[in-house]
């Protein structure tokens, strides 16, 4: 693909519009599936237990959640204590 074309495609995709209606009444509306297994995972530090030094946090992580609160407040939570972990 040349330059061109490719910044032709990156405008458009970057100018797009779309009008959003509402979300589904079947509460089916799910950020993340799958991820890093939890059960590889320090929940102290957000650590993986498999490679030291490696920590996790958010959506990466194996947490199903429907849109919302719940998921929000699992990657603040899990954002901060893999900070706070580094940070020493």
């Amino acid at each position: 693909m040349s330059n061109q074309a490719l910044s032709a495609l990156a405008g458009q995709v970057t100018a797009a519009e779309f009008q959003v209606v509402g979300k589904s009444l079947f509460k089916d509306e799910f950020v993340t599936c799958g991820g890093v297994r939890l059960s590889e995972i320090d929940f102290k530090t957000m650590q993986s237990r498999l490679v030291p030094g490696l920590h996790f946090a958010g959506e990466v992580l194996d947490i199903d959640g429907v849109t919302g609160g719940f998921n929000f407040q699992a990657a603040w939570t899990t954002g901060w204590l893999a900070g706070q972990a580094m940070a020493e």
